[in-house]
């Protein structure tokens, strides 16, 4: 029997089994306990199988990615951070960025089961321009959304340090600061080109379909904006102007800006993008 993605049985079962698995990551943060990270992986993956039968299941219905309302964007970004986060898991740990990511796609999807009471209309399929909008648009985010994780990572750390908490608190498994800092520039420095291409797709396939440029929609605005905000941020991190934890919140700062374009601004106040 094939899941339906607009079930509450569906959203039930997703967040009950994320709710576990953030539970056995919590539980491994706080005590070191490897049997923990490895049910909590291993549910983990519970939950990317849902994920992937739904989002399968929604390929094999429209002939399409399932991009094409937020409800499907949505779930189709949370499983990304899902298999990112298992894959750098598997294949070079980096102690609690499984758990923070996993808490962010958590909340994502709460967000979404909450505000949307799990419905997913979707508006008409109109052609491979905007579905690759909307896939590099998302893969921006999702990085964006890993730089900020390393950074948080890196101001948790840094402050044990300062409160010499470090030796016998949880987050001496954390890499060095050094490398948390270069891993959040580095993520981002590839997002913020992505964000670029994305707007540029969306611009050109939204011109070919109605011959106008869409400049006054609250969406791309907002999204520019962002964009300058994220190369302010490359240009003083990468010119060294700002390290440390001044680039650390410049960036949190940033990602404030993805959470409110992704969340509420696509969402509730324009007037043409639904995601």
């Amino acid at each position: 029997m094939l899941i339906e993605l607009a079930s509450p049985y569906a959203y039930a079962a997703i967040l009950s089994c994320y709710g576990v698995s953030l539970t056995l990551f919590f539980i491994d943060f706080l005590r070191d306990n490897k049997l923990a990270n490895r049910v909590g992986l291993f549910t983990l993956g519970v939950v990317w199988v849902l994920e992937t039968v739904i989002l399968s299941q929604r390929v094999l219905a429209q002939h399409a990615l399932p991009l094409y309302s937020y409800v499907q964007a949505t779930l189709f970004f949370a499983w990304l951070l899902i298999s990112l986060s298992v894959a750098i898991s598997l294949f070079s740990r980096i102690d609690f960025f499984t758990l923070f990511v996993n808490l962010f796609g958590f909340l994502l999807v709460g967000f979404d089961a909450i505000v949307h009471g799990h419905l997913a209309t979707a508006v008409p399929q109109q052609g491979d321009l905007l579905v690759l909008h909307i896939s590099v648009s998302i893969l921006s985010y999702l990085l964006f959304s890993v730089s900020a994780i390393f950074s948080v990572l890196y101001l948790l750390e840094d402050t044990a340090l300062r409160k010499k908490r470090f030796a016998s608190g949880p987050f001496r498994r954390l890499p060095a600061l050094e490398r948390l800092d270069v891993y959040a520039y580095r993520t981002a420095l590839v997002g913020g080109p992505l964000l670029l291409i994305g707007m540029l797709i969306g611009a050109i396939w939204y011109a070919m379909l109605t011959r106008h440029f869409l400049w006054l929609d609250p969406k791309p605005i907002a999204s520019g904006l962002l964009l300058v905000l994220y190369f302010i941020y490359l240009w003083l991190r990468g010119t060294e102007r700002i390290s440390g934890r001044r680039a650390a919140w410049f960036n949190l700062i940033s990602f404030v800006g993805v959470l409110l374009n992704f969340l509420v601004i696509g969402e509730f106040m324009s007037a043409f993008h639904r995601w």
